[in-house]
């Protein structure tokens, strides 16, 4: 081989190896919008609706829920996780009255929320725009598809500014006159969850009454 051929090989060898350098790694941050914590809390203003088809009656009322990151423990798979002591009160001048003690973890795949000894897959890492997973893989319901519809994008909720937010739909019925349900979760980043939707409702009909409920929690407030 020739001087020329070999500094033209080289170079050619090179250029190759540079062009097939991965670009560097962005670490995931995902698990930064799960609000775990010791001493972090979130207050939620709640508005809750129910609907009972025997007498056509509707029940609205108005409360406060607040989450706390208690304390941490290991859990019966051997990981940390974290308890979460809830509240309940009526009027922002009463105090608050424990209702439940739920607990969470985040592993190296997912953010997981055990609420009435049932446990959820609420958030999977790295989160992306219509990025889907059975949020009920880790319980004996049925399977339900949650999906990211929204990511680290802002939005005010509750009247609070909010830099990064991401959404997971977990279900949105298609039949919207007979059996609608609509269930929605959003995230901010070093918060946790700041809004959530629940909405279950039933009727014979389009002339009959509904049965069922509409559950909206808004962030209020957050600290720790």
């Amino acid at each position: 081989m020739t001087k020329s051929c070999l500094i033209l090989f080289s170079v050619s060898l090179l250029l190759f190896s540079c062009s097939k350098e991965e670009e560097p790694t962005v670490p995931d941050t995902t698990s930064e919008y799960a609000g775990l914590a010791v001493g972090k809390y979130v207050v939620y203003d709640v508005d809750s609706i129910g609907f009972d088809d025997f007498d056509g009656s509707i029940d609205t009322s108005i409360y406060q829920i607040k989450e706390t990151v208690d304390s941490e423990f290991t859990d019966l798979e051997g990981d940390q996780a974290f308890k979460i002591i809830r509240y309940r009160r009526d009027a922002d001048t009463l105090a608050w009255t424990i209702i439940d003690v739920w607990s969470s973890k985040i592993t190296g795949t997912n953010f997981q929320k055990t609420e009435e000894n049932l446990k959820y897959i609420k958030l999977i890492f790295p989160a992306r725009e219509n990025k889907t997973w059975n949020g009920n893989v880790a319980n004996n319901l049925l399977s339900q598809d949650y999906e990211y519809t929204a990511f680290d994008q802002p939005e005010t909720i509750g009247g609070q500014s909010l830099e990064k937010v991401l959404t997971v739909l977990q279900y949105d019925s298609p039949d919207k006159l007979i059996r609608p349900e609509f269930f929605e979760e959003k995230y901010a980043k070093g918060i946790g969850m700041v809004y959530k939707r629940s909405m279950s409702l039933v009727r014979a009909n389009t002339i009959k009454p509904w049965l069922g409920y509409d559950v909206t929690m808004t962030l209020s407030s957050y600290g720790g």
